[in-house]
């Protein structure tokens, strides 16, 4: 037995969290319950309680400190006996310059972007959802995901959807074949062939699988049986409704559709079409009778996050990588986005600014308010972004925005995916709007995608949450 004075407490040795000392307590627990007070428990005792006491310098949350204090009271107990006194089991106070550095390329939030399947990992919050479209698809080929912008559910079917599905979600899924998602765009039987022609293919040849596209009825599920064999494929039509918003060919719109129900209802194969559509286009679904029914027996309306699965989506992703919030602030941040139209890619963006002005692995309240709250997060990044451009660049950047975006009613928008050379104009340096580009790119607010060609790079705004939540460009 040790004497009565006090051990030093070696910093060093602290648990590294709160889940350390937890799993620590419970191990101690087990062996001191079958050991009794044998010396050299009651050494492990007192080792448990020093380090313990010092681990208090790492854990903030109330509620964390409350439970490791019961550990280190319940030993301090244990071991007391007339004329033998415990080591100090009191925690030490919080100290935040000895929370861990967390890496930038750790950050476990998208901001405006949606989740791909890569994401998989960072997603949460709808797997009640994600359980309703594998019973609905286990029943048929089709499946309509609808939902209003900023639902989410592009993320839903590429990172929840999409990943189950080849991990065995359903009967025989993982052997099916996946098509990457696509976009219609403004020319859908041209993207929908660039799918099915060979990579490293030339322009020769996609254009031929666009001419046997346009002119040949059932030719997209032959040239897939003699590309793929008997492989059951599936196709994900993502943001549906730029076939009508997009495209502005009645007999390409037309003739795409029939070519994506041939797929889905081939004979002797298990082919599956999976679309992605905003509630608000919905209405256009009548124009396309042969599909409308299909379209009503299988879509699954995409319903916002309850409190509960808001704050998994919060707390699940900081939590695979050590960030914390301090007390109280993730209840701010569910009653700033209950209820808020396009609450997903407002939390989303919120989030990353939240992680960019973190203090070592905290996100504090000062943070918070800097922001204005969830509410005003992307205004407010918006606007100071702006403010900083010079006066030539900002004409630039109003330019450049309206392109990409189109009104409807209201305050409803839709995103205007445009070829990146058509943003230049013969009036205004072809350097500036390149570089008022590259710095929207960088400040999340519009993302580029690669085409075949340097010509078929194409622009969109990050979100369509932008149009709608960023006063300036409303206006």
């Amino acid at each position: 037995m040790s004497d009565n004075a006090p051990a030093p407490i070696d910093n060093t040795l602290r648990f590294p969290s709160a889940e350390a000392l937890r799993a620590a307590h419970g191990e101690l627990l087990k062996r001191f319950r079958a050991g009794g007070g044998a010396p050299e428990l009651v050494a492990e005792v007192e080792a448990f309680i020093r380090r313990g006491r010092a681990t208090g310098a790492l854990l903030d949350a109330d509620a964390e400190r409350w439970e490791a204090q019961g550990q280190l009271d319940y030993w301090a107990t244990q071991l007391y006996h007339p004329g033998y006194e415990p080591p100090d089991a009191t925690l030490e106070e919080f100290d935040p310059q000895l929370a861990p550095e967390l890496d930038d390329a750790l950050c476990p939030y998208l901001g405006l972007d949606a989740f791909q399947e890569a994401h998989r990992a960072l997603f949460f919050g709808r797997e009640r959802l994600l359980d309703e479209l594998l019973g609905k698809l286990e029943n048929a080929r089709f499946l309509a995901v609808v939902g209003s912008s900023g639902s989410g559910k592009s993320s839903l079917v590429r990172a929840g959807l999409l990943p189950t599905l080849k991990t065995g979600g359903l009967p025989g899924s993982a052997e099916w074949l996946y098509f990457p998602p696509m976009v219609p765009g403004s020319n859908p039987l041209a993207n929908l062939a660039r799918l099915i022609t060979p990579s490293g293919a030339d322009a020769e040849q996609t254009q031929r699988n666009v001419d046997l596209l346009l002119w040949e009825p059932g030719s997209l599920p032959r040239i897939a049986s003699e590309r793929f064999g008997p492989k059951n494929i599936v196709l994900i039509v993502d943001q549906f409704e730029e076939i009508f918003t997009l495209c502005t060919d009645q007999v390409a719109r037309l003739c795409f559709i029939d070519h994506l129900m041939e797929l889905c209802q081939a004979p002797g194969f298990e082919h599956h079409l999976i679309v992605t559509m905003r509630s608000d286009f919905e209405a256009n679904i009548a124009r396309l009778p042969d599909l409308q029914a299909m379209f009503y027996e299988n879509v699954a309306r995409v319903t916002p996050l309850t409190a509960a699965e808001l704050r998994q989506a919060i707390e699940a992703p900081a939590a695979q990588v050590g960030l914390k919030f301090e007390e109280g602030l993730v209840n701010a941040l569910l009653n700033d986005t209950l209820g808020e139209p396009a609450a997903l890619p407002l939390l989303q963006f919120t989030l990353r600014a939240l992680w960019d002005k973190r203090e070592r692995n905290r996100v504090p309240w000062e943070a918070y308010k800097k922001l204005g709250g969830g509410r005003q997060a992307l205004a407010r990044s918006a606007d100071a972004f702006y403010d900083k451009l010079i006066p030539e660049e900002q004409l630039t950047m109003r330019r450049i925005l309206l392109k990409l975006v189109r009104p409807g009613e209201g305050l409803e928008v839709t995103s205007n995916r445009v070829p990146r050379g058509s943003l230049h104009q013969k009036a205004e340096a072809g350097d500036r709007v390149e570089r008022v580009i590259e710095k929207l790119i960088h400040a999340r607010l519009v993302r580029a995608s690669d085409g075949d060609m340097a010509a078929d790079d194409q622009v969109e705004v990050a979100h369509e949450a932008l149009g709608r939540n960023w006063p300036r460009l409303v206006e």
